[in-house]
């Protein structure tokens, strides 16, 4: 999706105070389709990743099980420590008494927006689509037209969807969303890092044989 030239309000131009790397993630396919993500990286979270070779994790099980244990703290776990038997240490810490586990993982970015580029004729379609990441993010839907037909601006703002038209003119505002993250939020997450990965400078994503990470391993891009 081209990026608009002017970002409509709502839309990141930059991160928050304190926040991480504003990044633009093309290409990425989410819920059946095809979008373009901006998100927020964790730049400390990214830099541990690269240090410990540790790539996307895109197992909802695991993320799940993850979810449950306190970040960065050493708990007895008999369940957790025996379904993590086959994930690295980037992952999480298991010792050797054969029961205490210390998480290690966090979210590598904050998923902000969500867009969806509308052919002619396929608006409201697209409308329709992108409403279904409600849950995760603000959803846009961008076209090349000026003007957007009234069904399409009710039924978008019965959606919450924003409309954007060329260069970024605001067709029809957004609704915020306001979400705890849980397993499935979390691996939508992380299908973004991986595709961020693979596109940015800093780095890309390479598959590791670990069963249930999926893309475990990350290297630094020469």
């Amino acid at each position: 999706m081209h990026r608009p030239a002017a970002l409509a309000p709502g839309v990141p131009a930059q991160p928050g105070a304190g926040a991480g790397e504003l990044a633009w993630v093309e290409g990425v396919s989410l819920l059946g389709m095809c979008v373009t993500a901006v998100a927020i990286i964790d730049a400390a979270e990214h830099d541990r990743r690269l240090a410990s070779q540790c790539g996307a994790v895109t197992d909802p099980a695991l993320l799940n099980c993850l979810l449950g244990l306190p970040l960065g703290a050493s708990v007895p776990d008999l369940v957790a420590w025996a379904e993590t038997a086959d994930q690295p240490p980037g992952v999480i810490g298991r010792d050797t008494d054969g029961i205490t586990v210390t998480r290690r993982l966090t979210a590598a970015l904050a998923i902000e927006d969500v867009l969806v580029a509308a052919p002619v004729g396929r608006e409201l379609r697209a409308v329709q689509d992108v409403s279904l990441f409600a849950r995760f993010a603000r959803r846009w839907v961008v076209t090349t037209k000026h003007r957007m037909p009234e069904p399409i601006l009710l039924e978008a703002k019965l959606c919450g969807v924003g409309i954007l038209g060329p260069s970024g003119a605001l067709l029809a505002g957004e609704t915020p969303v306001t979400r705890e993250m849980d397993a499935w939020d979390w691996m939508l997450r992380e299908k973004v890092y991986r595709r961020w990965l693979s596109q940015s400078a800093r780095g890309y994503a390479t598959v590791s044989p670990a069963r249930a990470t999926g893309e475990a391993t990350a290297t630094q891009a020469s």
